[in-house]
């Protein structure tokens, strides 16, 4: 009776586990209330991004989002640059995100970044409040 009691517990336990992994695994964000600051275009390829503060590290914490999909929770940005690789991602028009949760000693929250392949890399920037996230199109070819 103690093993079926043991066994019955674990069943759950992995339920729950897997549970907690699959609502993680599907954190999506409506991003047409992230303000559009502009667009980059990038060969397709095995396509990485590139995440850092260019001024001051002062405390601003992001999320990260691809296509409304959650890619990084509360990052903090630093002068070290945080890579996040996207992988083969299809030809088109596709949406990067960027929410601040704390936007540090100074607004806005300032995300440098770039996106790279094999054989190019495009940098720009972007500004995020708490009340405004911003987005940038990337249009991979």
């Amino acid at each position: 009776m103690k093993k079926k009691i043991v066994s019955v517990i674990m069943l759950i336990i992995i339920l729950l586990c897997a549970l907690f992994y699959w609502k993680q695994c599907r954190k999506t964000e409506n991003m047409g209330n992230f303000a559009l600051q502009g667009e980059t275009e990038i060969s397709s390829g095995f396509i990485r991004m590139k995440v850092w503060d260019n001024n001051t590290e002062d405390g601003d914490t992001i999320n990260v989002y691809f296509d409304g999909k959650l890619l990084e929770e509360n990052l903090g940005i630093l002068n070290k640059p945080f890579v996040i690789e996207l992988g083969r991602i299809s030809k088109g028009e596709h949406l990067f995100g960027v929410k601040a949760i704390n936007e540090g000693t100074t607004s806005p929250a300032s995300a440098s970044m770039s996106i790279y392949n094999e054989s190019e890399e495009k940098e720009f920037a972007m500004d995020a409040t708490k009340e405004e996230p911003a987005s940038w199109k990337i249009i991979v070819k």
